[in-house]
């Protein structure tokens, strides 16, 4: 089996609770989100799919979440085929800057590999910190790109 790399500028990030936002930014380097204290929202971006290569369909093994998180982090990660749901990766913690190289906080590796009907899509929640007794810095959320590794 071969294997092929599709990417996606972070960009194109959509959100689904814009009310919860303090920010939304767009830029040539990818985007940029500030969530207000103690919200969240979901977050949405599509990977370029590539469903059948040489009359074969595709399948999907791993997605990537190039990210950096301040002030806040991403408590879970849904991959989807369509409107199906491939895997979710719940109960996570996951803060930092995680935008330069691929490491265990921006790699997520299905538990089987899945077979491609349509596109991949991947969303995931971000909640901001909130603080009780004392003043919190303002949360941000980077996302520069998103990918995944498809086998052929």
């Amino acid at each position: 089996m071969k294997m092929y790399a599709s990417w996606a500028h972070g960009s194109g990030l959509t959100v689904e609770s814009p009310e919860n936002l303090s920010r939304i930014g767009h830029f040539g380097w990818g985007a940029d989100m500030s969530i207000k204290p103690g919200k969240g929202s979901w977050f949405h971006i599509s990977v370029p799919t590539p469903v059948i290569v040489n009359d074969v369909r595709t399948h999907l093994q791993r997605v990537f979440l190039l990210f950096d998180a301040e002030g806040g982090s991403i408590r879970n990660v849904h991959v989807y085929d369509g409107s199906s749901k491939v895997q979710e990766f719940n109960g996570l913690f996951l803060k930092g800057e995680h935008r330069t190289g691929l490491d265990g906080q921006n790699t997520f590796n299905l538990a089987t590999q899945h077979t491609v009907i349509f596109g991949i899509g991947i969303s995931f929640f971000f909640i901001a910190d909130i603080g009780f007794d004392s003043a919190i810095p303002p949360s941000r959320l980077i996302l520069g790109t998103t990918g995944g590794d498809f086998m052929v």
